[in-house]
């Protein structure tokens, strides 16, 4: 694993993850380096675990397949089997260890290979293997930015998803670099790993279709966030005044230091991750929060460490 990397690499690094699936050819002009180099940094990054994983950010609302759940678990550190059966999950999206009343926090995506009530009995079964079997579950009613990539606003569509379109989205919902191939997978390579073979055009074509219905949010990348000066990651709930909640929400949205935002079904209604150099930092980015007089309070919790979900979801 690399230690540090210089600026030039931090510059690509930030470029990728506000757009992972550029040309060589547009890093190279953002950060003022040829493509020869660019290519041979982001080889490099995939060989270093750098770049963790390519990410396609979906707007959970517009399929309506999908239900994405918070999961707080009280544990403690002998209790290990309770994390490794969480990580063995489908659906799991992100896991952390984390501080105050709970232990571990689980994001999953909810597919609709797995019923929810299966779901549901599974994380009984994880539950059972606690000495506290303390826990609580919250719906996320509405996703505002991912990966810090805001959704986007688009008319409402009610027209559902193909299957031709759900199966593009899984094959690019996650993608793992290597050192032989350390992009995301091509146009043409989307086409190949489908079921019944689909043309670049026709993967072109339906890229941009569930773009423009913001389907497809945006492009990013999980990386290891050390590197660009963002060790400390905190989930911040945020109790606002009612009949405010979203217009509060697109407000935080637009935060650089705010990386996921959500609506869920608690009293605290907005959940938002927040990646800072510093607690100095945090504090300050907490205090600005509280000029809105719509906020009216907030709990944090401290991520002391945080698992790579090394699989395809």
């Amino acid at each position: 694993m690399m230690q540090s990397i210089t600026e030039p690499e931090q510059s690509l690094l930030k470029s990728i993850i506000r757009n992972s699936r550029q040309p060589v050819s547009v890093y190279s002009s953002l950060v003022g380096k040829s493509r020869n180099w660019v290519s041979k940094t982001i080889r490099g990054f995939a060989k270093y675990g750098v770049i963790r994983s390519y990410i396609t950010v979906v707007d959970p609302a517009k399929v309506s397949s999908e239900r994405s759940t918070l999961l707080f678990i009280k544990s403690n550190p002998r209790e290990h089997e309770v994390s490794l059966d969480l990580l063995q999950m489908p659906g799991l999206e992100s896991l952390d260890g984390i501080t105050g009343d709970y232990s571990l926090l689980a994001h999953f995506r909810n597919l609709p290979s797995v019923g929810f009530e299966d779901f549901l009995d599974t994380i009984d079964n994880v539950i059972a293997k606690t000495s506290e079997g303390k826990y609580k579950m919250a719906q996320v009613l509405t996703t505002y930015k991912s990966h810090s990539i805001k959704m986007k606003k688009t008319e409402t569509d009610d027209k559902p998803l193909s299957k031709r379109d759900l199966e593009l989205l899984s094959v690019i919902s996650k993608q793992h670099p290597s050192v032989d191939h350390p992009l995301p997978l091509s146009q043409e390579e989307i086409g190949n790993e489908m079921k019944s073979r689909v043309s670049q055009s026709a993967v072109s074509k339906a890229m941009q279709r569930l773009e423009i219905r913001g389907v497809i949010a945006g492009y990013s990348a999980a990386i290891d966030y050390t590197l660009i000066g963002l060790p400390l990651k905190f989930f911040l709930q945020i109790r606002v005044k009612p009949g405010t909640v979203a217009e509060t929400a697109h407000r935080i949205a637009e935060m650089n230091e705010v990386w996921d935002l959500s609506r869920t079904s608690e009293d605290f209604s907005l959940f938002t991750t927040v990646r800072a150099p510093n607690v100095d930092s945090y504090n300050h980015f907490v205090r600005s929060l509280y000029e809105d007089e719509n906020i009216l309070d907030t709990q944090t919790h401290l991520s002391m460490e945080e698992w790579f979900i090394d699989q395809i979801m």
